[in-house]
């Protein structure tokens, strides 16, 4: 006997509970393929309590129909036939797993509406249908404009039974009397159209909610949260510019999540006091004055804090034992910081001005800065000293950008003579004319002596960089500084290896000897020089 069909003989010898569990993790295509089988997986089939509608598999070939798509086809008849059977079969089988008595474990819809009014009714009787029979996650999704929003059956609200509820591009209406979701735990709203009073009665009356997440929702002009006593974890995105104020108030808060996007921010953002808060992250978020300051002072608990986009004007003041992730991230107001976190695990500065900065932090630095203007004396020495403040420089980008270069390295040296810093990982980016190329070469060394330097190769002018850098790493000229206290690069590097890489669409990974080799638009080459430095000293000594 085949060995596939003896090995599938033993799986139908399992208890049901045990196949339904390893069908689980079966796509709802794979899940329908197992009920030609047999009479028995059959059976399994129609029993199995994940019921998962998703119109895109009744689209050969589709990957997965987005609103141009739906706007595209929704005139045409074939997809108007197509749409027909996918109702026809989501109804004949929901009736039939009902019949079993059986709960529901996952109810998950995805819809296109040709006729939002014609196939409402259907649609309510489904949502009621699983409501009855004890459906415990709830994922209904449905792609139109919002001129034809569909408006979710009051059934939704007596769903005691739901722990888990997503409802994507859809209309939420006050209900008739309380809500009855007794059980939920995580709430996600992406799309969805309802009223300051509808996400208050949601708040409040969801006694179990602990992940509550708003997804680019309209209908709002004051989004407030409060009375949510068990809520650990909340998430606003919003792409609108509808959202003028954010109050929130919740004690039990452990994780939250603002992100903003659009010409107009919330004018108001206010967070009541928290103190169990671990994780804050700002995107996209305008501060005035002392609120930012202000704002981390209410999370004494606070461990992780990221902050992006963010507008933080004046001086950044975070002073805290608990802290032990903090990222900053394209804050491009950002002039000054004082940090004083002993327990810090990881800071990360990336594509913001560098600033003025006082800080207390045992802990790894990656750090990232672009530079698309004049590259300067005075940029290189503001680099130098931020650097400097680091105990361990674990990673480093410059990304410098310029046809205009005024820096000189005797002036540097006179101005800052101080060693060369020591950084794990440099990554370079720069397309400054082959004329300055040494220059430059001379001023990053100046500044620091990587392990590791990495540079990308995009385009051809990339390729002339890493063909003149990969001869220079190998000359010894020892007489070009004799009489300087601190000797150039060339004095302290002893030894290099190098190593070239083909990335092909960021997966394949290929060493070669030449990067201009099996190149393509779609190849990223990487060049990698592993270098091995003696430690300078003053004085000429090393």
């Amino acid at each position: 006997m085949d060995e596939t069909v003896v090995a599938m003989d033993r799986i139908s010898e399992l208890p049901t509970f045990i196949i339904h569990h390893i069908m689980s993790y079966l796509s709802a295509k794979e899940v329908a393929r197992t009920s030609v089988l047999s009479k028995k997986w059959n059976q399994l089939y129609v029993s199995f309590p994940i019921l998962d509608f998703d119109q895109n598999y009744f689209f050969p070939g589709a990957s997965r129909l987005d609103y141009g798509s739906f706007c595209v086809r929704k005139q045409n008849y074939s997809f108007s036939e197509t749409v027909k059977k996918f109702m026809d079969f989501v109804d004949a089988s929901l009736v039939r797993f009902c019949k079993l008595k059986f709960c529901i474990q996952k109810f998950r819809l995805f819809l296109t509406f040709l006729d939002v009014k014609g196939s409402a009714p259907i649609v309510d009787r489904w949502i009621r249908l699983a409501v009855e029979n004890g459906v415990r996650e709830l994922d209904f999704e449905n792609i139109t404009d919002e001129n034809t929003v569909y408006t979710l059956p009051q059934a939704i609200f007596s769903a005691n039974s739901v722990m888990n509820l997503r409802l994507v591009w859809c209309r939420l209406e006050q209900p008739f009397d309380s809500i009855m979701l007794r059980s939920l735990k995580k709430l996600t709203l992406e799309r969805v159209c309802l009223d300051e009073q509808m996400v208050q009665k949601l708040a409040t009356e969801c006694p179990l909610l602990e992940d509550l997440c708003f997804s680019n929702c309209w209908g709002l002009k004051h989004l407030c949260v409060s009375k949510a006593s068990k809520l650990k974890i909340m998430e606003i995105r919003s792409f609108s510019e509808e959202i003028e104020i954010v109050e929130i108030s919740v004690p039990s808060l452990q994780q939250l999540t603002l992100l903003f996007y659009g010409a107009r921010r919330p004018r108001v953002v206010e967070v009541a006091r928290s103190p169990h808060l671990k994780k804050l992250d700002l995107v996209s978020v305008y501060f005035a004055d002392n609120e930012f300051n202000h704002l981390i002072s209410k999370f004494p608990s606070l461990e992780d804090l990221f902050v992006t986009r963010c507008c933080l004007p004046g001086k950044i003041k975070i002073s805290s034992n608990q802290l032990k992730n903090l990222l900053f991230r394209s804050c491009k107001y950002l002039k000054a910081i004082d940090v004083d976190a002993p327990n810090l695990l990881l800071f990360t500065y990336e594509f913001n001005p560098i600033p003025i900065i006082s800080i207390n932090v045992p802990c790894p630095w990656k750090v990232s800065f672009v530079c698309k203007g004049v590259l300067n004396t005075h940029w290189y020495l503001k680099l130098k000293k931020f650097l400097g403040v680091s105990k361990q420089i674990e990673s480093l980008k410059l990304s410098l950008y310029s046809t205009k270069v005024l820096y000189n390295l005797d002036e540097l040296s006179e101005c800052s003579p101080s060693l060369p810093l020591q950084v794990e990982n440099l990554e370079l980016h720069t397309n400054v004319p082959l004329s300055d190329y040494e220059t430059l070469l001379d001023c990053v060394f100046w500044i620091c002596h990587p392990r590791t330097l990495r540079v990308n190769v995009m385009f051809e002018e990339d390729h002339k960089f890493i063909t003149w850098l990969s001869d220079q790493l190998w000359i010894r000229d020892v007489n070009c500084c004799n009489s300087h206290p601190i000797k150039c690069w060339r004095h302290y590097l002893n030894d290099l290896k190098a190593e070239n890489f083909l990335l092909v669409n960021d997966q394949i990974f290929l060493d070669v000897d030449n990067l201009m080799d099996g190149w393509t638009t779609r190849t990223r080459g990487v060049s990698e020089f592993h270098l091995d430095w003696c430690v300078p000293v003053l004085d000429g000594k090393s």
